[in-house]
């Protein structure tokens, strides 16, 4: 039986690698993996080091309370920054952002607001 953050970790992966190649040809670097984190305080994270052409992915941080949708989002609003921090160099929510974020198949939302819908699937103990 497989433990429900590795498969939330495989969901996460399998996203980002679906959109580098169908959205992206490949062009983004191979999956850098994922650091689980045990926080409430935010759902995932993209992680690089350096700067221009010298900047490169690390792992991204996910959330273990992540499931379901919001997952998915997760997945796709950091894919997108990953795409706009290696090709633009847009560390926000910027308009690079959000192009990309659209590309991946993101909502473009840059918070989750209580009452969010995909914050149903927000497991918090």
């Amino acid at each position: 039986m497989t433990h429900p953050h590795e498969a939330a970790v495989a969901v996460f992966r399998d996203e980002y690698e679906r959109i580098n190649r169908d959205v992206y040809a490949g062009a983004l670097p191979s999956f850098p993996g994922v650091t689980l984190v045990d926080r409430t305080d935010l759902f995932s994270a993209t992680n690089t080091v350096g700067a221009g052409r010298w900047r490169r992915l690390r792992p991204f941080l996910l959330s273990i309370h992540l499931r379901g949708d919001l997952l998915v989002e997760a997945a796709r609003h950091e894919t997108a920054h990953a795409a706009a921090l290696l090709f633009d160099e847009d560390e926000g929510h910027g308009p690079a952002w959000q192009a990309h974020a659209r590309r991946c198949g993101a909502r473009g939302d840059v918070t989750l607001d209580s009452g969010h819908e995909l914050r149903a699937t927000w497991v918090v103990p």
